[in-house]
Order: C-alpha cells, then sequence, then structure tokens
C-alpha cells in the first residue's frame, strides 16, 4: 500500500528552521545508501540538497533519475528517492493547503514536478537558507518575500520552450553565455552574433527569461562560485578569476548580495553541511 507522508515528515531526521504562517522549512538528513519507497505528500514542497548525492523517480515519468539540486515535489504525486554513499542534507520548504488558497491559484509550478539545477530558482534557494538560519524578527517578512520570489522564478524558469514561439537565435545566445559566461561579452558581440539588434536582443532576452542580459552572466558566475566553494579549496582570488569577476572584492560584493553571506562564510556553512550529512 502506497504510504502518504503527513506535514513535515521526510523519511530522515529534521531540524526546525522556520515555522510561519503556511510554510514551514525544516533541514533533513537522510542515511547513507538509502533507499526510499514510493510514496506521497499531503502537501507541495521544494527539496534543496544542501550536500550528498540523492535522485527521485515518478513512476511513468522517465528521465527523472539524474542527481538533485533543487526539486518540485507536488502533493499527491507518487515519487521514490535514493541517497547514495554518506547520505544527504537537503532543506524543505512545504506549503499548506490554506497558504495555497490565499495566494489565489498562482503556485501552478508546485502542482507539476519540476527539476531546477542553477539560475534565479537555485540563488533564490540558497538565500532562503540563509534567512530561515537566522530565523529572527524579520524573517517572516523575508521568508514570505523570498518564496513568492522562488515561485515567480521556477515558472518563468520552468515556461515550455519548445514550440512556445521563442525564437532560435535567442537559444543560442543562451548556450552562448552558459558557454562563456567567463568572459567580457558585449551585447554588440551577442547581437552581432546572431544577427539581430542589440535593442532587439535586450527586449526579447528580458521578455523570455524575466531578467537582463547582464543579470543572467552574474547569476552564473555565482552559481559557478557556488559550486568551487563548496567542491575543492582554491582561493577566493582564484575563485573569482575563474568566474570572470574584476577581482575579490568585486566577486565579495556581487556574492554577497546575491547570497546573503560573504564567500567564506557560505564556505564555512558548505563544510558544516558536509560534515552533518556524514554524521
Amino acid at each position: 500500500m502506497l504510504r502518504i507522508l503527513e506535514a513535515g515528515d521526510y523519511f530522515g531526521t529534521t531540524t526546525q528552521r522556520y515555522h510561519g504562517d503556511g510554510i514551514d522549512i525544516v533541514e533533513t538528513c537522510f542515511a547513507p545508501n538509502l533507499v526510499i519507497p514510493a510514496h506521497e505528500h499531503i502537501n507541495p514542497f521544494f527539496c534543496f540538497v544542501l550536500a550528498g548525492t540523492g535522485t527521485r523517480s515518478w513512476g511513468d515519468r522517465a528521465g527523472a533519475e539524474g542527481p538533485m539540486a533543487l526539486t518540485v515535489f507536488p502533493a499527491s504525486v507518487p515519487h521514490a528517492n535514493c541517497w547514495y554513499g554518506a547520505g544527504g542534507h537537503v532543506m524543505h520548504v512545504e506549503f499548506s493547503s490554506p497558504w495555497l488558497e490565499r495566494l489565489g491559484g498562482r503556485t501552478q509550478v508546485l502542482n507539476r514536478p519540476a527539476d531546477f539545477s542553477r539560475g534565479a530558482p537555485v540563488a533564490l534557494m540558497r538565500r532562503l537558507a540563509v534567512e530561515s538560519r537566522l530565523n529572527d524578527s524579520a524573517s517572516a517578512l523575508a521568508v514570505e518575500g523570498l518564496t513568492l520570489e522562488l515561485l515567480a522564478a521556477c515558472e518563468r524558469a520552468d515556461a515550455p520552450r519548445g514550440d512556445s514561439g521563442a525564437p532560435r537565435w535567442l537559444a543560442q545566445v543562451e548556450a552562448t553565455l552558459r558557454e562563456r559566461y567567463a568572459e567580457n561579452l558585449s551585447l554588440d558581440e551577442l547581437a552581432a552574433g546572431s544577427h539581430v539588434s542589440a535593442d532587439h536582443l535586450v527586449r526579447e532576452f528580458r521578455r523570455r527569461f524575466g531578467c537582463t542580459v547582464g543579470d543572467y552572466i552574474r547569476q552564473l558566475r555565482i552559481d559557478f562560485a557556488c559550486r568551487k566553494l563548496a567542491e575543492d579549496k582554491a582561493s577566493l582570488t582564484q575563485i573569482a578569476e575563474a568566474a570572470g569577476f574584476a577581482d575579490q572584492s568585486h566577486f565579495s560584493r556581487v556574492f554577497r548580495k546575491q547570497v546573503g553571506l560573504a564567500p567564506g562564510a557560505y564556505r564555512a556553512q558548505q563544510r558544516e553541511d558536509r560534515f552533518r550529512s556524514k554524521t
């Protein structure tokens, strides 16, 4: 018989980080080499991997067994999970029915399984992780605001692309940015390579991705920096240079603004997360 999990139940050891008006944030540690059988949850939630390697499968939904980064788990959708090696450490952001109803149907992104590995959704979830640990007098406002931004970012990032009318040249611009984000690319160069004007590129890019080209590049650089800070011992200067920032000072300012922590503090937090998941 398929098990249905109540609010806050995740097959692991949980630590409450935030409890608000319809939004609950917990950190969950999963045991090593854990196989979680098919089950479903009564509430929708985000799962953001802080440490470890885990996968999910959706029954007849093929191609969803890759490692998770940020995943949407809708309510009442059966799925299974596996955690490999030392186990996993994640942050769950769960939503109650009254909170969803209060938004009047504007949370469609929580109605379908979705995965995000980079970009605005992951950046906002990192900021939400920092905010939930502060849990001070301003946290309720900050968590609510970041959560709404997160839902909007996921909705935009998860929009259909194949037959949505997006021009092929714009997809090529995005691919170029992902490959060459560490370089000093100019709008004129991107536009010339796509055979459109710079003004047209700016308008279409913002309409499609909900941000400027500069914002998109900046987030790709921050995503790269977060991976480097979590994975190896490279110096902040080396990471700043590899990501395409002018210098370490510029890197630190942008990183703190985007993530909510200084690069050194973020690296220390990631080390703590890895230690926690191992123990």
